[in-house]
């Protein structure tokens, strides 16, 4: 059961992170289809936005990590 439990505490950040990067992304597509010319500060935006999504799954990995070693 510990074992599981561990499983599920590392695959549901990942999980969530991963909607969510897709969901950025989806986002900036479409901003970018509706205004061309702003390509490049919508790209900025995207990449940071990911970059904070993949930090909250990180810390969910840690959070795994020492829960099953503690």
């Amino acid at each position: 059961m510990e074992a599981f439990a561990f499983a599920i505490t590392y695959a549901v950040p990942a999980g969530f992170a991963a909607i969510g990067a897709a969901i950025v992304g989806a986002a900036a597509m479409k901003a970018a289809g509706r205004n061309p010319e702003k390509i490049n500060d919508l790209r900025t935006m995207m990449v940071l936005g990911i970059s904070f999504i993949d930090a909250i799954a990180i810390i969910g990995f840690v959070a795994a990590i020492v829960g099953k070693v503690m």
